[in-house]
């Protein structure tokens, strides 16, 4: 007996269902021989990952994160601000921007 092609759109959702299984299945595996300490970093690197390739994060946030790039010379830091930001997340912020 055969099958019936799968439309288009069946076919995207079957392929996205095995994709989340798959990542799921291996970060299962990948998880059992971490240390707990080490999960919640191959947690968020995997996470990152997935927003990159699904274009919900840009590749600039993720490096700034990484990486910590700082603007060498922000404008001065409005006093609503003071309270709660020291210069040195001031400046992280603006290179953010």
């Amino acid at each position: 007996m055969e099958e019936e092609p799968l439309t288009p759109r069946a076919l995207k959702s079957r392929v996205n269902e095995l994709i989340d299984s798959l990542t799921f299945t291996g970060f299962q595996y990948t998880r059992r021989g971490l240390f707990d300490r080490h999960k919640i970093i191959v947690a968020g690197m995997l996470t990152m990952r997935i927003l990159l390739r699904n274009e919900e994060l840009k590749v600039e946030e993720v490096d700034h994160l990484i990486i910590g790039r700082v603007d060498p010379m922000p404008p001065p830091m409005p006093d609503v601000l003071k309270s709660f930001l020291n210069d040195q997340i001031w400046s992280a912020c603006r290179a953010l921007e």
